[in-house]
């Protein structure tokens, strides 16, 4: 493998993992720098013998949140220009721990943000950077600023639900898994593997598999002891200021011990809200999003606002139909009190119950609409029409409706790709597209906060040879 510079993202529990890689790297005096949050995890790779240079983001802003000099030396105006980007705020707004900044913070943690990268690149003459997806601006931003100075993105990727035990590479800011477009376009399968494929899309037919996070979060809000715990430590939280640079940890309301409560309070009033799926409905199903998170931030950023989103689709539904809006398992009782009122001014639009079997409204409905979510990969796989508002690892199937403009949907209801479509050209192309899927995923599991199998040093060591081979691979191209 030629001599390269890796430069490793390690914040929170992918710290756990990339401290293993980069301890390996190192101990192949392969060339590592680490970026990290807080001195939390700058301790973590410390004690997993990490000794190449570390890179604290919160101390960088800290010392320089008042250093007039540098902040007056990155012109963003020139920054947007030189980096072909849009907009800055475009980016900014990618961040659900930035939205509650004044102008005068976010202006400072933006300039910030690319000084401190800029300063890196130049120092560690870095080749990749090494993350998960893209999730937040100051990854993204990274990412843009990086490949401008032919920094290579490589992101663990988990995918999705249909797996515990693998995962996949990306190497964009929409998660793209690339390894299944490539395959997928050479369309190149041994007999073994079409036999495989078969297997899984049947298998899958038949029975219905939890995804893994429903193991973490798919459970109805109850009163508990950490709700309990929470409460009383309420108090405390009021008299400890919370460190203002730690930009993941300022005005975050999640950081707030009450949430749990709150949640509990507004799930009560939410069920008032839910309502029963009608068997005399012809409807479309539009599962919302859990909120705020990477896959309406980053991967549909036009219809972020979902309320938005559901007015739009309330307009644009064919005469005759209805919008069955169902709600996120990891959502509950966090969004709004009024979020699901402001649902009753729609006559075509009923919020669906969300225990009710997501499986049976996918077969029940005309078809799926959504923004980014893996409920079109589950329409996909039992062959119901899914109209994709956003960008997912599934846009460039055949079948997939790929709305680029909102204004396209009412004639893409009317006239879409599955419409007189004979069956088994269908499963024809289904199983090429799976089979590209199963052939693209890696051995290792990257869901990291998943059992203590997944933190294992077995899984880890997995984890490390399929990064190997695909750095090496890449590397030689």
């Amino acid at each position: 493998m030629k001599k390269i510079n890796i430069c490793f993202y390690s914040r929170s529990m992918a710290t756990k993992v990339f401290s293993f890689i980069g301890k390996r790297l190192e101990d192949l005096d392969i060339q590592t720098c680490y970026i990290i949050h807080n001195q939390k995890d700058e301790d973590r790779l410390e004690q997993d013998g990490c000794k190449n240079k570390i890179y604290n983001l919160t101390e960088y802003i800290e010392k320089n949140w008042n250093n007039d000099a540098l902040l007056s030396s990155v012109d963003l105006e020139m920054i947007e220009k030189k980096y072909e980007i849009e907009s800055l705020w475009s980016i900014f707004y990618t961040d659900r721990f930035l939205i509650y900044y004044t102008y005068e913070e976010a202006i400072k943690f933006i300039k910030l943000h690319i000084s401190f990268y800029l300063d890196i690149i130049e120092k560690e003459a870095i080749d990749f950077f090494v993350y998960e997806n893209i999730s937040h601006f100051s990854a993204y931003i990274f990412f843009i600023i990086g490949k401008f100075h032919n920094v290579r993105y490589l992101g663990f990727s988990e995918p999705r639900n249909f797996s515990d035990k693998k995962f996949h590479f990306t190497n964009d800011e929409n998660s793209t898994n690339y390894k299944l477009n490539q395959y997928y376009e050479e369309s190149d399968f041994l007999d073994q593997e079409l036999v495989e494929t078969r297997e899984f899309i049947k298998n899958y037919r038949i029975h219905k598999s939890q995804p893994k996070y429903m193991d973490v979060y798919g459970k109805e809000p109850k009163l508990n002891y950490k709700i309990l715990k929470g409460i009383l430590k309420y108090p405390q939280y009021l008299f400890n200021k919370k460190n203002f640079f730690d930009y993941m940890r300022y005005k975050d309301k999640d950081a707030n011990p009450l949430r749990s409560f709150k949640s509990y309070l507004k799930y009560n009033i939410h069920k008032l809200y839910y309502q029963e799926s009608n068997e005399k409905d012809t409807f479309y199903l539009f599962p919302l999003h859990f909120q705020p998170e990477a896959t309406t931030l980053v991967n549909a950023q036009n219809y972020e606002k979902q309320l938005n989103a559901i007015d739009l689709l309330a307009k644009k539904i064919p005469i005759g139909t209805k919008l069955y809006v169902k709600e996120h398992y990891a959502d509950l009782g966090h969004r709004e009190l009024d979020f699901y009122s402001k649902l009753k001014i729609y006559p075509n639009v009923r919020l669906i119950d969300p225990w009710e079997n997501s499986r049976e409204l996918i077969l029940k409905s005309v078809g799926v609409i959504t923004l980014a979510g893996t409920v079109g990969w589950e329409a996909i796989l039992l062959k119901k029409p899914v109209f994709l508002l956003g960008n997912m690892f599934y846009s460039n199937f055949k079948y997939t409706n790929k709305i680029n403009d909102i204004n396209e949907l009412p004639n893409r209801f009317k006239n879409h790709s599955l419409l007189e479509l004979d069956d088994q050209d269908y499963e024809d192309e289904l199983e090429l597209y799976v089979a590209s899927y199963l052939k693209s995923l890696q051995d290792g599991s990257f869901i990291i906060f998943s059992p203590d199998s997944v933190m294992s040093e077995k899984n880890f060591d997995s984890l490390y040879k399929s990064f190997m081979h695909e750095l090496e691979l890449i590397n030689n191209e």
